[in-house]
């Protein structure tokens, strides 16, 4: 049942990148995404609400398979960043939809988590409370999102490591750890 649950979601994602390439996000309608994606209304209700669910579950998925993969309190910041770049260009396609559904505040929201993680063992950073964590957080989330919608529509022009190494000059990595 889960392959069934994720071949629904890719043909559903697939359908998605089309009917954006011609039109809005918010003009695409179930019946037309489903035809497109080859599946019936019931099979999608069985699965989802709505359009939207598609992409939460889709960026779900992306977070979970990113921080999976990376041991927070042992990580080398530029090592992090490097493999989060890395992470984030090999799923290029899904980003690009996020960005012509207009759903950047997704990305955004879901890269502040990783970052939140991320900066939490940062041992220049255990003074801040937590009201000034979450404003360092989302300071640098919304900037890094920025960073990488710009990489990843203009068909990322730097490496993954030249990124990263970018980010760590500009205040993003830093070498405290």
């Amino acid at each position: 049942m889960a392959n069934q649950s994720q071949t629904i979601k890719t043909y559903l994602i697939e359908a998605l990148e089309r009917l954006l390439q011609k039109e809005s996000f918010d003009e695409i309608s179930i019946t037309e995404l489903t035809k497109v994606a080859g599946i019936s209304r019931m099979t999608f209700y069985r699965h989802y609400q709505n359009i939207n669910d598609i992409l939460v579950e889709a960026m779900q998925d992306l977070v979970t398979g990113l921080t999976a993969q990376l041991d927070f309190k042992t990580i080398v910041q530029h090592e992090g960043l490097v493999f989060m770049m890395q992470y984030l260009r090999s799923h290029t396609d899904f980003i690009k939809i996020l960005v012509r559904a207009q759903q950047q505040d997704m990305l955004r929201e879901n890269i502040a988590r990783v970052l939140a993680d991320m900066t939490a063992h940062k041992k220049h950073l255990k003074n801040l409370s937590a009201r000034e964590m979450s404003y360092y957080v989302r300071y640098h989330s919304t900037g890094l999102t920025s960073v990488v919608i710009d990489w990843v529509t203009k068909k990322q022009p730097e490496t993954a490591e030249e990124l990263a190494t970018f980010l760590e000059k500009i205040g993003e990595g830093g070498s405290s750890n």
